[in-house]
């Protein structure tokens, strides 16, 4: 009896010790797994921080943009995407800045008002929305069924600072598989990192144009117009090609002002400002150089031509509807010229702007509204 109990005993410890075994094995197999589950996580975090960086240190859209699809394609594997901006601050309209895996006249179909209803619906849904899960959505948005159309998914906004400026949209994953919470995780954090860059971006490039422009006609300022200059002289110095200056000067300005005031003397500068832009080459430069004087440069554009060229803005502004222009002493507004040109009349910036002034100067002696070449 005695050595039947105790071949039970082992028996039983035997079954325990590897019961206890197959414990500590799911153990160990469920802490391995939970441990690479970590492991990717930090991987993952190590990467957005990375990327985060990365787009933070550029202030040019197109290598943030570009540097924010190359980790959206990387990490989810989606087919497709569509950025909506507005193209101006000015705009009401969110239209695609870019898109990729869907064509333009499909893309330009997903632009969307500011104030459209899909903002609430978006920050109802936590700023993602994800439409396999609210189909029933597409059917009360015409814009949603727009983009279901196109097989997309996801939306998120691009908001920074409680300024709402755009939508990320992207298509279905490749593996046709429905986006994973970490998944939509990884895509708003990757958007949120896009807006701040391009929010950042624009910023810097509205105060480098604000430095850069004159506050009342838009066009660029003197400090544009001298470092411009140089350049160009370097440019034709290089290429053995002319270049000219134009400056101009509007006639009786001071007694436009007299009789109308100073906000209608500042609101025919703008009109003005806005007929030589529309007058010009792509290729020149228009600038105000100071109070009603503005200057012209014309790369590659020799004496003649440059004559040619003053000649057709002045009878262009002498025949303009200005507003209230009958005040004036001719009953029209008009403008003296005067140019100069590299390297005939000079060799350096400094001495062509003098020479152009100068021109100028002898057009209004000689009765104004009249073209002088300088001599």
């Amino acid at each position: 009896m005695i050595v039947k109990h105790s071949k039970l005993d082992i028996n039983e410890i035997s079954s325990a010790q590897f019961s206890g075994r197959d414990i500590r094995d799911k153990n160990l197999l469920k802490l391995q797994t939970y441990n690479k589950q970590l492991l990717k996580k930090v991987y993952q975090l190590q990467n957005l921080v990375e990327v985060s960086y990365r787009l933070n240190s550029v202030l040019d859209e197109e290598q943030i943009i570009h540097t924010y699809l190359l980790n959206l394609f990387g990490l989810l594997s989606t087919r497709s995407v569509v950025i909506l901006s507005a193209k101006s601050p000015y705009s009401d309209k969110f239209t695609p800045i870019y898109y990729q895996g869907i064509g333009k006249a499909h893309a330009e179909t997903l632009t969307v008002g500011r104030t459209d209803p899909i903002f609430r619906l978006l920050q109802l849904h936590h700023h993602c929305l994800v439409l396999n899960k609210h189909a029933y959505l597409a059917k009360k948005s015409k814009f949603l069924n727009q983009v279901a159309n196109l097989e997309c998914q996801l939306l998120t906004p691009l908001v920074h600072r409680d300024h709402r400026f755009g939508l990320v949209i992207i298509g279905n994953k490749h593996n046709n598989k429905p986006y994973s919470l970490a998944e939509i995780d990884i895509f708003t954090t990757l958007t949120n990192f896009l807006a701040v860059a391009l929010s950042n971006a624009r910023i810097y490039k509205e105060m480098e144009r604000i430095s850069l422009t004159d506050p009342l006609t838009g066009l660029f300022n003197r400090r544009y117009f001298d470092n411009y200059l140089d350049t160009e002289i370097a440019r034709a110095k290089r290429f053995e090609h002319p270049l000219s200056l134009v400056m101009l000067d509007v006639d009786h300005f001071k007694n436009y002002n007299d009789q109308l005031g100073h906000l209608n003397g500042d609101h025919l500068l703008v009109s003005l400002a806005e007929v030589l832009t529309l007058t010009v080459r792509r290729s020149d430069i228009v600038a105000r150089y100071g109070g009603e004087e503005f200057c012209i440069i014309l790369p590659e554009i020799a004496r003649d031509g440059a004559l040619v060229f003053s000649e057709r803005l002045r009878n262009t502004i002498s025949a303009h509807p200005f507003r209230k222009r009958e005040v004036q002493p001719d009953g029209h507004v008009s403008i003296s010229i005067g140019t100069a040109t590299y390297p005939d009349d000079a060799q350096a910036s400094n001495d062509l702007v003098e020479k152009a002034d100068k021109a100028m100067y002898q057009a209004k002696n000689n009765g104004r509204n009249r073209v002088a070449v300088f001599d």
